[in-house]
């Protein structure tokens, strides 16, 4: 089900994330946290008609939304490749690197849902402040979703990386793309004390 995660329905997808096989792994989860929260940017800037970019900032939302949930797949095909070395491996010199480089290799698809999902928070944000009153809510939630999506996807860059012997600096673009989703998140959650806000 890797490349089909979005085909699923809801109620088969949560079956497959409670599973204890790998299908859908935390980093498949986050990508499609953040295939949502694009979904959510994209439904309200079609709503603020008086934005003069609505339809590019609707258009790009459209892109990440593709781009997150084909990560899904991507994430869990990674993490089962790690499984998969690790199951096999010995103690030699060689396997070792083989695990080394299936979790850097892991680190991959994490590390590009964050910065997605730092794209997806700064539009929320922006919509949040400037968008139809009536969809502020969900412009809102948009933005939180897709900072908790990206704090969690950094974290399983750190995790991978500091795993394949790696130092936690070497983390630092996956933390960045949180902080930078943090802040955005932040903008957008203080757009909810202007009181217009209808989820």
């Amino acid at each position: 089900m890797e490349l089909s995660t979005l085909d699923n329905s809801v109620r088969e997808y949560l079956a497959d994330v409670a599973a204890p096989a790998p299908s859908a792994t935390g980093g498949n989860v986050c990508a499609v946290t953040v295939a949502a929260a694009a979904g959510l940017v994209g439904m309200t800037a079609r709503l603020s008609r008086s934005l003069d970019d609505a339809e590019e900032i609707a258009a790009n939302a459209d892109k990440l939304r593709e781009r997150a949930a084909m990560l899904a797949g991507a994430d869990s095909v990674s993490y089962k490749a790690v499984c998969t070395v690790q199951r096999l491996a010995i103690d030699s010199p060689a396997c070792s690197q083989a695990v080394r480089d299936a979790l850097v290799a892991a680190a991959q698809p994490p590390l590009r849902i964050a910065r997605l999902a730092a794209e997806v928070a700064s539009m929320a944000a922006l919509l949040s402040a400037h968008g139809n009153p009536v969809s502020r809510g969900d412009a809102i939630t948009a933005a939180t979703l897709a900072a908790s999506a990206a704090r969690s996807a950094s974290v399983l860059v750190r995790i991978n990386l500091t795993s394949a012997g790696l130092d936690a600096g070497a983390a630092g673009e996956g933390e960045a793309a949180a902080e930078s989703a943090e802040r955005s998140a932040s903008l957008a959650q203080a757009a909810a004390g202007d009181g217009h806000s209808v989820s």
